[in-house]
């Protein structure tokens, strides 16, 4: 890449890393050989956010201009759908069963998350309000019932996947903006990391803490949990990946 890559995903057989960034293009990489395999040009600024659907047929891109493109794996990154969310595209993320996409983001001072149809592009739920703050993440629950979103207002909510009210109350204890999270593989526990410096964990229903957090030496932007649940990784500012 020629800048910054802001965003990866990997396919579900693992085979495959898409990477994007501040060049504009999204690049399809073998994991194996580190060949660079395919290129996509899908927007005309950086891109802030890539996501794959479950199944691996179609990937998301957003940007700071308020764009997302909808695009299919098999065919090069075809476009399917480009559609204008209406402010600067933070977070996109496909539900359980790829018919969904969740997009998170934030204009004229109003954070927001939004829901679309993956088939036709039409949005069907939304906006949903109720952060005070840039939502910097987006989340589905395994079943996909329920929506986890991450706030520079510090909070962590649920919401209701087909209401899109607030399930409970918001989820506090990191004391500065919480940038990413992650499910662990069986559903039960959510890992949220913060730019207050820890890895906080929850258990995803009743969104009560688990445990203590842990500390980092620098401010965090990423938490992912193992395929097998039994470890997190995390990563920051400190130029390390820590493994827990």
């Amino acid at each position: 890449h020629e800048g910054t890559v802001y965003s990866l995903a990997v396919t579900g057989d693992g085979k495959r890393i898409l990477s994007a960034g501040s060049n504009q293009r999204i690049r399809v990489w073998d994991v194996e050989t580190h060949e660079l395999i395919e290129e996509w040009a899908s927007h005309t600024g950086h891109i802030d956010c890539i996501a794959l659907s479950p199944d691996d047929r179609l990937v998301a891109s957003g940007h700071v201009e308020g764009k997302f493109v909808i695009m299919e794996m098999k065919e090069s990154g075809k476009i399917k759908h480009s559609i204008n969310a209406g402010g600067w595209v933070c977070s996109l993320c496909f539900s359980p069963n790829s018919e969904k996409l969740a997009c998170a983001g934030s204009t004229n001072r109003a954070f927001t998350i939004q829901v679309y149809d993956v088939d036709s592009g039409k949005l069907v739920l939304g906006p949903i309000k109720g952060h005070g703050d840039a939502v910097n993440c987006v989340l589905w629950s395994l079943d996909g019932s329920q929506i986890f979103s991450a706030s520079n207002d510090r909070t962590i909510r649920c919401w209701n996947s087909e209401s899109g009210e607030s399930i409970g109350e918001p989820w506090t204890g990191h004391t500065k903006a919480v940038v990413s999270l992650s499910l662990s593989p069986d559903g039960t526990i959510l890992a949220s990391a913060s730019h207050d410096k820890t890895v906080r964990f929850w258990d995803a229903r009743p969104g009560h803490p688990i445990g203590q957090p842990l500390q980092h030496e620098d401010v965090l932007w990423v938490v992912t949990f193992s395929p097998s649940g039994a470890f997190v990784a995390s990563g920051g500012y400190h130029q390390k990946v820590s493994i827990w």
